[in-house]
């Protein structure tokens, strides 16, 4: 048993990294319209670049840690104009201990969703494994 453990841990650590993901052009469009420093384009403003926005937001949400902020600004669209067509992956950020920081900013959004929608989300996160946080970071009524 121990053998196998050490064996397994071995392969893992000089396992290869698999390709880093390609961006598509309208994915590399948005990241440069995210990632100015200063003030953040209205999210409204991004629809022209993508035929399916908020899964390349998601994309980048995943895959763009440079600079921070792409990714939170990816995720701020995604929760305040595609909630209702992601609401699964939202739900998931919620409620997934490797999203914590996504949790943290989808807490501080509930009150600019719907309210059947926040309530939802704020339900899944306080059974959730990320319970402690949403008890910190949910207004509660």
């Amino acid at each position: 048993m121990f053998t196998s453990l050490m064996l397994m841990m071995a392969t893992a650590a000089t396992a290869e990294p698999g390709p880093a993901p390609v961006p598509t052009p309208s994915q590399t469009a948005l990241y440069d319209a995210l990632k100015i420093r200063d003030a953040a384009p209205p999210c409204a403003s991004l629809k022209p670049m993508s035929k399916d926005l908020a899964t390349d937001l998601i994309w980048l949400v995943d895959n763009a840690s440079q600079p921070p902020w792409v990714g939170i600004r990816a995720a701020q669209c995604v929760i305040r104009e595609h909630h209702e067509a992601k609401a699964a992956t939202i739900q998931a950020w919620v409620t997934q201990p490797d999203r914590r920081g996504l949790a943290i900013l989808t807490f501080g959004l509930l009150d600019e969703l719907p309210a059947p929608q926040a309530k939802t989300l704020q339900e899944a996160a306080l059974a959730g494994p990320l319970a402690e946080d949403a008890k910190k970071h949910i207004s509660m009524p």
